[in-house]
């Protein structure tokens, strides 16, 4: 059994490969901007100059200021496969400074029961039954 590191935006996985396979982020969303978070055309502002008084230049957003910029909030969901009907685990870290909640969860399999929890930034799931295509969505605050 391996340790396997996953990297999407930011966000880095560790999990065991015996105990999850296949873990990939479907889903992660700025909540300040409701788009996904390496979208950034929001910030481009409108092309204001010549429609105004004056030729004023258009919105240009930036967030330079490191000293006074907060991460946001983001929704995130991740799919993964379940190897074992036993607790598993995989450590999140990057751009992370802790998870808030979690949202929901869904598991394929019928007539079985799926439980998911988190300690800091390890989330640990456990099921009654190996499955495939398991799916964790949980709010985060960035680092």
């Amino acid at each position: 059994m391996t340790a396997v590191t996953y990297t999407n935006k930011g966000l880095t996985f560790v999990y065991d490969d015996g105990d999850i396979t296949e873990l990939s982020v479907v889903a992660d969303i700025d909540m300040r901007t409701g788009t996904p978070v390496d979208k950034t055309a929001w910030l481009d502002g409108g092309a204001a100059a010549g429609s105004y008084p004056g030729a004023l230049d258009g919105f240009q957003a930036k967030n330079s200021n490191t000293t006074n910029a907060q991460a946001g909030v983001r929704l995130v969901t991740v799919k993964y496969n379940l190897e074992a009907a036993a607790v598993e685990a995989f450590t999140m870290s990057g751009n992370i400074s802790e998870i808030v909640t979690i949202v929901g969860n869904a598991f394929p399999t019928a007539d079985k029961t799926f439980s998911v929890t988190f300690s800091g930034l390890v989330v640990s799931s456990h099921a009654e039954a190996a499955a495939d295509n398991c799916y964790l969505t949980m709010l985060i605050l960035g680092a």
